[in-house]
């Protein structure tokens, strides 16, 4: 089981006052019925070794001993206070870490700190309260409280509790690690330590934790509806009251509409949840969630394109398509397009393929990665040719170059998704100018050429070549039942 233990920096005793600034703050501790086992004292040359404090008997003595011996008063025993030696004056950079190295030494994993203020120089209160936080990210170290005395003409001493105000550190990295990696956890155990009962921050709260996890599960439908929730949560303010919590609401709400500015604004003119994707995927890409964006396109992109282009199977496509297993139930916008525009790596050598794409038993393979490379435009607009002369896809023709944008932005998306799920994948090393650098940069350009074109296509609407009958994007795929076309 850890200690109790108690920072400070020893302030010399001033004459004018019965007691020693620091002993207030360990008779509170001692009221609270959480007495220190140890207390680490910051302790000058002037608090050890000048003898300016006078004793009944006429004698005098240092600051430290008078502090021993009022310990000992307390029912503390002098082991207890382990003495930390500092200069005078901590005014540079190396005798600040000096002092926090010290500290950190004697502090072990599982203690409880406390942290007094009152002594020292405007930087001593800096400096300990990072040796706590230092102590907290990594030890696990939890600070209870926070506190200062001050004294009073008539001898005795006031205590003032700055836990609240020191707690706002957590809120700080609690918002910094929501949006910067969606995850909520630390504010859920912020609102809780806080002891929160308000009914609007508890569902403002309960809102932020689904859309943490819908994020995580790239489940785009429901982020939707988080979304709008979070909107009209942030609209209603939490019961008049001048505490921190109150004030976490306020700076919550400011970073919420800062960070989610399309998001919520989207709330108000009632655009779909599919529209929402160029936002969300550039919000999980600055924030370094790259894999979620990534598959939020895998899943989403092509029910999003065929929504704003015309692009669909013929009849004869669709039909082959039912001849998969794995596709039956799904919406045929994805099987489409992970059929069509996810093998163009085999585009790389000349006909190795049937008009759906099997790959021929002689094909050739000579270096080893026909499976992992990515087309380039030429072969894209070749491929898009070909299959629709083979009756394989019906296109609105004023928009091919949109298509053949989606074909090459997609394959790449798949590619890289692929390499970020399997990261030991045979493709891995592999020396190709068919295959894409599994890097941050090549990865976050990639995102960013998907988001301005989702913009780019998102005014557009289908147009319907005549003759054609439109294919829901939400028409599934069943065994024995193809719909007219």
């Amino acid at each position: 089981m850890g200690r109790d233990v108690l920072l400070l920096y020893m302030s010399p005793k001033n004459p004018n006052y019965k007691t020693q600034t620091n002993e207030g703050a360990v008779r509170y501790l001692i009221k609270e019925k959480e007495t220190p086992d140890c207390i680490l004292a910051l302790c000058s040359e002037t608090v050890r070794k000048k003898a300016v404090v006078e004793m009944p008997d006429g004698s005098t003595c240092t600051t430290l001993e008078y502090f021993r011996d009022a310990l000992r008063r307390e029912g503390i025993p002098a082991e207890r206070l382990v003495v930390i030696e500092v200069p005078d004056s901590m005014d540079d950079e190396k005798k600040q870490f000096q002092a926090i190295s010290q500290l950190l030494d004697k502090i072990e994993k599982e203690d409880t700190l406390s942290i007094d203020l009152s002594g020292g120089m405007r930087d001593t209160a800096m400096l300990l309260v990072t040796a706590a936080r230092c102590m907290r990210d990594l030890r696990g170290v939890e600070t209870r409280r926070v506190i200062y005395s001050e004294l009073c003409p008539d001898g005795t001493s006031r205590i003032h509790d700055s836990s609240m105000l020191y707690n706002l550190f957590d809120l700080i990295t609690a918002m910094d690690e929501f949006f910067s990696t969606g995850t909520a956890q630390k504010l859920k155990n912020y609102l809780q330590s806080e002891g929160e009962n308000d009914p609007v921050l508890h569902t403002l709260l309960t809102c932020i934790n689904r859309f943490s996890d819908d994020l995580a599960l790239c489940r785009v439908q429901a982020l939707n509806e988080d979304l709008r929730q979070i909107a009209q949560a942030l609209q209603t303010p939490p019961k008049e009251s001048k505490t921190l919590i109150s004030l976490f609401f306020h700076l919550l709400n400011d970073r919420f509409r800062m960070e989610f500015e399309g998001l919520l604004a989207s709330q108000e003119n009632n655009r779909r949840a599919l529209d929402k994707l160029p936002e969300l995927v550039s919000w999980c890409a600055k924030h370094g969630l790259y894999q979620q964006a990534l598959t939020l396109l895998c899943e989403q992109m092509p029910e999003y394109i065929c929504s704003h282009i015309f692009l669909q199977p013929t009849e004869s496509g669709f039909k082959y398509l039912e001849t998969r297993k794995e596709n039956r139930g799904k919406p045929w916008v994805y099987p489409l397009f992970h059929f069509h525009f996810c093998r163009m790596a085999l585009l790389q050598l000349k006909l190795p393929y049937t008009v759906d794409l099997r790959l021929n038993r002689n094909r050739g393979n000579e270096d080893g990665n026909i499976l992992f490379g990515v087309a380039s435009a030429e072969e894209i607009h070749d491929y898009v040719n070909e299959a629709i002369d083979f009756g394989q896809l019906v296109i609105d023709h004023k928009v091919q170059r949109q298509v053949e944008g989606a074909a090459m932005l997609y394959q790449r998306v798949i590619h890289y998704r692929n390499q970020v799920n399997h990261a030991n994948d045979t493709s891995f090393g592999l020396q190709s100018d068919r295959i894409l650098p599994l890097d941050i940069a090549h990865i976050e350009q990639l995102l960013q050429d998907v988001t301005d074109y989702l913009q780019e296509i998102r005014p557009m609407r289908p147009n319907v070549p005549q003759g054609v009958k439109a294919l829901p994007v939400t028409t599934t795929i069943s065994a024995g039942t193809t719909p007219a076309l």
